[in-house]
């Protein structure tokens, strides 16, 4: 048996390199998925992979959440795990940023984190877990990842914190991971030589990989965090310490 056998998690983002690595741990563990995305191919590509529950969602739109969140706990009965990947980022310098760009950023980054934390706990037992994405940029600030970004979230680290005290009585834990460079197609918002100075920043000298960040959903899903709630966990390679 696996470490999350009879338990069904909800990831959002899901196909998108963390989020695709996070959904196939996951399942590997024994979870039913809900496999939540606003891309519907591949949306339904992934759960038919996975066995999962395929869930079209726009995390900015509320209806769009609690339509999906309904289907998936009508179907399983409760869910266990929250897992918040959904995001966007804007690279752009602070001046060039317009504001509806940065309204976007908040909107995709922080509302829909918010979203679907509120929609998701009133299905949620005892023991349950939600992780949220937060990021280096959140701690350090953004150059690369623009100042957008870096301050969205920052926001949702904060409001983790507010999270988990808030849930706390419940029996529900809520924690965040801080990614820092990590492989992934949102590599392709940067230029080649941003991409190509990125693995200097870390100590360890190279990028993350999308199974990394896995293995750090996992620890915080299961028990083996049950003591470890309103904590970040940096996985960033050293480059924020």
């Amino acid at each position: 048996m696996g470490r999350l056998t009879d338990r069904t998690v909800l990831v959002t983002g899901a196909t998108g390199g963390m989020g695709a690595a996070t959904v196939r741990a996951l399942a590997a563990e024994g979870a039913h998925v809900g496999v939540a995305d606003i891309s519907p191919d591949l949306t339904f590509a992934l759960a038919r992979e996975v066995g999962g529950t395929p869930l079209v969602v726009d995390v900015t739109s509320p209806d769009s959440v609690t339509a999906g969140v309904e289907t998936l706990a009508s179907e399983q009965g409760r869910i266990d795990v929250l897992v918040n990947f959904a995001g966007i980022v804007d690279p752009r310098r602070m001046d060039e940023i317009d504001p509806e760009s940065w309204s976007r950023v908040f909107d995709v980054n922080v509302r829909g984190t918010w979203l679907m934390c509120t929609a998701v706990i009133p299905h949620m037992p005892p023991g349950s877990s939600i992780v949220n994405i937060g990021s280096r940029a959140g701690l350090a600030g953004g150059t690369t990842s623009g100042a957008s970004y870096a301050a969205s979230k920052a926001a949702v680290i904060c409001f983790t914190k507010s999270l988990a005290k808030f849930a706390a009585p419940k029996g529900i834990r809520a924690n965040v991971i801080n990614p820092g460079c990590i492989e992934t197609p949102m590599l392709d918002h940067f230029p080649p030589e941003v991409v190509a100075a990125m693995p200097g920043q870390a100590a360890l000298g190279r990028l993350g990989t999308p199974s990394e960040i896995a293995d750090s959903v996992l620890f915080l899903a299961t028990d083996a965090s049950s003591f470890m709630t309103g904590a970040q966990l940096n996985v960033n390679g050293g480059s924020h310490m």
